[in-house]
């Protein structure tokens, strides 16, 4: 700017800093200002002119333009006469901001007319927008992006409005959803298979919200062609697009295919949990700690051995389980081996779950992950009590493990030196090998000269290099047994035994066979097969459904009784088969079956192809895999109508029984009663001086109860169906049972029946009922008794209120397998010899059903030759 009026400006600022329009121009403009004079002194500014270019106020008023390194190239346009044509309208310049650096301005200046001031201009600063790197590689900024868009690595897309329509994606992307062309359309309509998988909700949120959303190893599936989703995993970023008004219109997708390292991290959990199963079936204790020393994992060994629980083992738990005297030596041990990393190996006393001590050795050692980290200890305890006893008489470490690989069940050698000479073998291994004993003493390579050509000489001395322990799972190996190769399936471990120096000196071979394991694995596809063809041959009708119930086979059984094809019965369905009377029941318990994997069991009638019912008996259980997961169902259904048929025959002639018996009492119940009628009306003192009348009462008595317990006892249906009546009532026990006893003694006079009361009780009960149970017993006793005469009857108090009523004979007993059936109902016990015993074998299954009505329980013990005992337990009435 031209110096026209020179020495003069700082009066003219100190005039124009009072001018009233300065003041308000500056005070209402928002965005940057200031006012210079005509010689380029800064008059006034607004506080975003200050807080942009990190000016103190007092410093900037006494300066001029030029004396500002930042404004220099604008006082020199000023100076130019830039204003001759009255202002400057859009100028774009460049400053270096302290802390946002290179920025460009859109300058815009006027000349102010403030009165008494002449030649102000009032200079402005508007839209801040960063510097254009156009020299870069010489290409603009849509090329630049394009080139860094395309060539990403990563899977990246653009959408527009809420829609989520495609407006850009790389090449990567394009991959990740099988080169459909989806530009210009929205989400949905581009990638309709992702509707339900929750990726339209989340842009959906990002969009609304505003707010980027993050997605690790999220799964899914999309169409990558040939009808076929592919299942894929990957990492993302919705991170929203906000306009000029910061509103948001768009989404940038960044995504990630993280596939490969899933299903790397699955197999490797997949591959852990077979290890662990692995070692739960090593006959020894292993255990694993962290780095800091803490319990990590202890296998099933452990736990069956000690008895702990696995929250008890945790941390440094194991402990409570060693010998109080010998607790702080082994941590001391083991910390230092830990801290030291290195291999180790202690006895110490071990408690187990019958609470004895018993001495087991502990050896540990370094275990490092792929990049040499420590991860910890891994170690076995042994238990090794009977050769601790011994160790004072052998003395050497050596002969404590020849005893424990003479002894052990699983094959196990010895071997020492970097020539792998046999030291130790058990019978086990002998027997494995197919060799005798001439071989210990011999390298292995003598012995089994049929291993060359095979990697166990290599793993072998990889291990007695490095001490690592090998674990060999179900590797094959060929043998020569009886002059023949032979190949068997082995887990084996080589572990390194080291002396007191830590010094490698052999190595123990323990090894199981598993051959017959992967040859059944081997041959479960050709089972499956067989499966089928095997149910189609059976008599039983045989089929298949999945976990929820879905029929999916049908044996040949099923097809031929009721003439449907396997598609057609399918269609139709097993359940429109059953007979209306019992489908409803049948649905009820088949869907408690399917919500609680319990086996499925009932009795009912198919349709077969002739339009007939016939009783079935069905079953069904659950097939399930190692995590209690229900895979199948597998159903069975056994014809029983001819059974069905004869439980009808035994109703039916109990029923003809039941009539037959009656008749005949009617009519001595009819003498009886007119019997007694004669008495009465004879004179009462000759009538009561005579014991006619009360024996006569008696037998009146006891002819109407005998008429109600046939009735109601053969009457089978009643008791199935839950409808026996019982009249309850409180009475004595042990009157009963004197009046029961004394009722046979009357019949019969071969036994002498013993009472013995230890206690006196009332019951709440069916007198009749209970008499009739007591009489069945009784008269069992004598009938199996013949050629013993005793028999005891006892009363005793039992625990919780309750009493308990023994009938025992001395007679022929009753073998174990009978007593689990006796109770059933038609059960009588086979016997070989020419003895036979009457009856319809529902004596004992009445009496058994007549005690659980009463809420208590009937039971037998029972010796062949030497008698049995009846028990029968019921509930003391409370006292009135």
């Amino acid at each position: 700017m031209k110096k026209n009026i020179q020495g003069s400006n700082r009066q003219l600022k100190s005039g124009a800093a009072e001018n009233s329009l300065v003041k308000s121009i500056v005070t209402t403009v928002k965005e940057p200002v200031m006012v210079v004079d005509s010689n380029g002194g800064i008059i006034d500014a607004n506080s975003s002119f200050y807080d942009l270019f990190e000016f103190r106020k007092k410093e900037v008023l006494a300066l001029e333009l030029n004396e500002i390194g930042l404004f220099q190239e604008l006082d020199k346009l000023l100076e130019e006469e830039q204003l001759q044509e009255g202002n400057i309208q859009d100028l774009e310049l460049t400053f270096s901001l302290p802390k946002a650096g290179k920025k460009n301005f859109l300058i815009n200046a006027a000349a102010l007319n403030a009165g008494n001031v002449p030649g102000l201009v009032l200079i402005t600063f508007n839209k801040v927008f960063p510097i254009a790197e156009k020299e870069r590689s010489g290409k603009n900024d849509l090329e630049n992006f394009h080139d860094i868009f395309s060539q990403a690595p990563a899977m990246i897309c653009i959408l527009r409005g809420p829609e989520h329509i495609f407006e850009l994606a790389n090449d990567n992307y394009f991959q990740l959803v099988g080169n459909r062309n989806i530009l210009g359309k929205t989400i949905r309509e581009a990638l309709p298979e992702i509707e339900n998988q929750g990726f339209v909700e989340m842009l959906d949120r990002v969009y609304s919200s505003g707010k980027a959303f993050n997605g690790n190893e999220l799964p899914v599936k999309l169409d990558v062609g040939k009808n076929e989703l592919k299942n894929s995993f990957l990492d993302f970023v919705y991170q929203p697009i906000l306009d000029a008004s910061n509103e948001v219109d768009g989404i940038f997708v960044h995504a990630v295919d993280v596939t490969e390292k899933v299903m790397a991290r699955k197999k490797l959990e997949e591959s852990e949990n077979e290890l662990r199963k692995l070692v739960d079936t090593v006959p020894a204790i292993i255990w694993i700690t962290r780095p800091s020393g803490e319990n990590y994992y202890l296998n099933k060994s452990w736990y069956e051995y000690t008895g702990q629980t696995v929250s008890e083992s945790m941390d440094f738990g194991w402990l409570n389980m060693v010998h109080p005297n010998d607790s702080k030596r082994a941590k001391d041990f083991f910390v230092k081996a830990n801290e030291s990393q290195e291999f180790f190996s202690t006895s110490f006393r071990l408690r187990n779950s019958e609470g004895n001590y018993r001495w087991v050795l502990d050896s540990g050692s370094p275990r490092y992950d792929a990049l040499g980290n420590y991860e910890g200890m891994i170690g076995v305890v042994i238990d090794v009590h009977e050769e601790k006893e011994k160790e004072q008489l052998i003395g050497e470490k050596e002969h404590r493990i020849r005893s424990i690989i003479e002894q052990a069940d699983v094959a196990t050698a010895l071997y020492t030196g970097k020539e792998m000479n046999i030291d130790m073998a058990n019978d086990a291994m002998i027997s494995l090998w197919g060799k005798d004993h001439s071989v210990i003493g011999t390298t292995l390579r003598e012995a089994l000269p049929e291993l060359d050509g095979q990697p166990f000489h290599d793993l072998l001395q990889e291990v007695y290099e490095t001490g690592e322990t090998y674990w060999g799972k179900e590797d094959p190996v060929d043998l020569v047994i009886d002059n023949k190769l032979r190949t068997g399936y082995f887990n084996f471990t080589y572990k390194a035994l080291r002396d007191e120096k830590g010094d490698i000196y052999g190595i123990l071979n323990m090894a199981v066979d598993v051959t017959e394991m992967v040859k059944s694995r081997d041959l479960l596809k050709e089972s499956e097969s067989r499966f089928r063809q095997l149910a189609d041959l059976m008599p039983e009708k045989v089929a298949n459904t999945n976990s929820r119930g879905d029929f999916i086979y049908f044996n040949q059984g099923w097809l031929e009784y009721t003439g449907l094809t396997t598609k057609e019965l399918i269609k139709k369905g097993w359940d429109n088969l059953i007979h209306p009377g019992e489908k409803e029941e049948y649905l009820k318990s088949w869907q408690n079956s399917l919500h609680t994997g319990r086996d499925f069991e009932m009795e009912f009638r198919y349709l077969n192809k002739n339009n007939k019912y016939r009783w079935h008996l069905s079953r069904a259980e659950a097939v399930k895999d190692e995590n209690g997961n229900i895979q199948m169902w597998i159903c069975t259904a056994t014809e029983i109508q001819k059974i069905k048929l004869e439980e009808k025959r035994k109703e039916d002639f109990l029923k003809m029984v039941s009539h037959e018996l009656k008749t005949p009492i009617t009519s001595i119940k009819g003498y009886v009663q007119l019997l007694l009628s004669l008495l009465r009306s004879e004179r009462e003192v000759e009538v009561s001086a005579k014991p006619y009348q009360m024996y006569l009462e008696r037998v009146d008595h006891q002819i109407s109860r005998l008429t109600r317990l046939i009735s109601e006892m053969l009457d089978l249906s009643r008791i199935e169906k839950s409808k026996l009546d019982l009249q309850k009532e409180s009475f004595s026990l042990n009157d009963l049972i004197s009046e029961t006893v004394q009722d046979i003694n009357y019949t019969n006079t071969e036994h002498n029946i013993r009472i013995t009361e230890d206690h006196q009780c009332k019951i709440y009960g069916d007198k009749d009922r209970i008499g009739q149970v007591l009489i069945n017993l009784v008269t069992n006793a004598i009938k199996y008794s013949p050629l013993n005469p005793d028999i005891e009857v006892q009363i005793s108090k039992a625990e919780g209120g309750k009493v308990t009523v023994s009938v025992k004979d001395f007679g022929i007993g009753i073998d174990t397998e009978n007593q689990k059936k006796i109770f059933k109902r038609f059960y009588r016990v086979d016997r070989n010899s020419e003895e036979t015993y009457s009856g319809f074998g529902i004596g004992l299954y009445l009496a058994n059903e007549i005690i659980q009505r009463h809420n208590g329980s009937l039971s037998v013990k029972s010796e062949m030759g030497k008698g049995s005992v009846f028990t029968f337990t019921l509930l003391e009435a409370l006292e009135d």
